[in-house]
């Protein structure tokens, strides 16, 4: 009878152990990339191993998650974190849960990493403009500019407060003349890359009389 509860009592306690993630001497560090397009992605964990990750082809239009593990594992109990070493081409990458615990709290490490495509600021200069009323759009993104006064100067350069993503396009155009001037547009369109656009130029002259 004392043989039996013993054995009874030490499946009650390895059932309690398993349920909050225990009875596993060591685990393997791993989980899932999130929104991945782009070649580039390294993940490191605190064991210094890295972990380069392939994005998966699209199932038709949309993304797919792509799984990961690192070859070595962690013991039970011991700290672990999973970190981006170096970003994708194109893509933002970072920490969406489950990146950073301690092992054998959960049956399974599940550290999710979440990517996004980059997103840059549109703007440029403004020469000429000597009266209110400019305003200025982003047709093919959305976003609109109107040019005011700072401290009663009309400002010589614009940026636009919506950014364009990556392979975006963005076209900008005179959506309201100021009141004595005719403004024009240069260099407006094209597709957003890696990095701000800071190139577009206004040019306003004085409306003839």
């Amino acid at each position: 009878m004392k043989k039996s509860i013993l054995a009874l009592c030490a499946l009650t306690l390895a059932a309690g152990l398993s349920a909050c993630g225990g009875g596993t001497s060591s685990y393997t560090i791993g989980g899932t990339v999130v929104g991945l397009q782009y070649p580039g992605l390294v993940l490191q964990n605190n064991l210094a191993n890295d972990l380069a990750i392939t994005p998966l082809p699209l199932d038709g239009t949309n993304v797919r998650n792509v799984d990961y593990s690192f070859p070595n594992e962690v013991d039970y109990g011991d700290p672990y974190s999973v970190t981006v070493k170096s970003q994708p081409q194109h893509q933002n990458c970072g920490p969406s849960g489950g990146t950073a615990d301690t092992a054998g709290r959960l049956s399974v490490i599940s550290a999710v990493i979440s990517c996004s495509l980059v997103s840059n600021t549109i703007g440029g200069t403004i020469t000429g403009l000597a009266s209110d009323g400019l305003v200025l759009t982003n047709g093919t993104s959305g976003g609109t500019v109107p040019v005011t006064k700072v401290n009663d100067v009309y400002p010589g350069t614009f940026t636009f407060a919506l950014p364009v993503t990556y392979n975006q396009t963005y076209g900008v155009t005179v959506l309201q003349q100021p009141a004595t001037e005719t403004c024009s547009v240069a260099n407006g369109a094209g597709t957003m890359g890696d990095n701000k656009v800071d190139t577009i130029v206004v040019t306003c002259v004085k409306k003839a009389t």
